[in-house]
């Protein structure tokens, strides 16, 4: 889905361009590139924040959390997934009571393509309910290896990767991508 969102963010960017010269050398005034941008913007932004979570990747300012025991730094980063699961439940609320607002009220964009809203509606959704699921599902395997003492594996599932553990991926794709070159 992340790829799928950056595809979209490439093709919005294409289409404003095209739209930006067309409109520039008087070739065409019809505005499209702008309205499905926003669109592809809005997905993209959705479809991505599940990947940000599963890949750890979400920014977190922890410089106590990193001096604390392995217990209490394990319940801090599961508050902190329980957080982004609340956060992904209330907005994917609201994005289903729109969704459905949009379905039966059967919604068009006030737009010259006039687009069924029921579509960018239900895909930004889509993203928003697959956001809380992952966060979720994070949440209890957290909870799990918290509950087995397993405190290395919790830290690798809901923990913000340290510095040291970003320089350890480093080395650990550049390893790869060597013996990869070498095999080729």
């Amino acid at each position: 889905m992340a790829r799928l969102g950056g595809f979209l963010l490439l093709g919005a960017a294409i289409l404003v361009t095209v739209e930006v010269i067309g409109r520039s050398s008087h070739l065409f005034v019809i505005s499209l590139g702008t309205e499905l941008a926003t669109y592809a913007l809005a997905v993209a932004a959705t479809w991505s924040l599940a990947y940000v979570v599963f890949e750890r990747a979400h920014v977190r300012v922890d410089v106590l959390a990193q001096r604390l025991p392995p217990l209490p730094k394990a319940l801090l980063d599961l508050l902190a997934l329980a957080s982004l699961a609340a956060v992904g439940a209330v907005l994917a609320s609201g994005g289903i009571e729109m969704f459905t607002t949009s379905l039966r009220l059967a919604s068009k964009s006030n737009t010259t393509l006039g687009m069924p809203l029921v579509i960018p509606h239900g895909a930004w959704t889509f993203g928003l309910i697959w956001f809380t699921a992952v966060s979720l599902f994070r949440l209890v395997q957290g909870a799990m290896a918290i509950a087995r003492h397993d405190y290395a594996e919790a830290a690798r599932i809901s923990a913000a990767p340290s510095a040291d553990d970003e320089v350890e991926d480093a080395i650990a794709d550049t390893e790869q991508r060597l013996s990869r070159d070498d095999a080729a």
